[in-house]
């Protein structure tokens, strides 16, 4: 054993052994681990799963090619690029007081930037963070 072990008193192996012995009956205890859940978690959870399961979301980046105060015009323009587009999602919203039309859904900015040197009539559009996408949206 000196061999191995080098210049070790002869005590220790002993204690070697028993330290080796602990962590092997330690590590066989840890396996035993029990949980006891408040049944209000496990009812928030599922809900939670059922919702994202039925509103999927994922943040990426849509762009932006518009953004005005008159509802009508972001209509107009949101119908005359899906009439031009048409496999490419577009949506406005509104953050008062203005009304913004998005389109596209990327992964990452440099596919929408990508995007955009497609885009003849939009001097002005810029890609757009987005956090709520849904998963079909997204553009391959």
């Amino acid at each position: 054993m000196n061999a191995i072990f080098g210049n070790i008193h002869p005590s220790a192996y002993k204690y070697m052994l028993l330290l080796l012995f602990g962590c092997y009956a330690a590590g066989a205890r840890a396996q035993e681990v029990q949980l006891n859940e408040d049944p209000r978690v496990s009812q928030m959870f599922r809900a939670w799963t059922n919702d994202m399961r039925s509103n999927p979301h994922i943040e990426g980046w849509r762009v932006q090619i518009m953004a005005t105060t008159d509802r009508q015009q972001v209509e107009d323009a949101r119908n005359r690029f899906r009439i031009a587009h048409p496999e490419v999602p577009a949506e406005w919203t509104q953050e008062k007081p203005y009304y913004k039309l998005r389109v596209g859904a990327f992964r990452n900015k440099l596919d929408a930037m990508a995007f955009i040197t497609t885009l003849e009539n939009y001097p002005g559009a810029y890609p757009a963070k987005d956090a709520n996408i849904h998963p079909r949206d997204f553009l391959q």
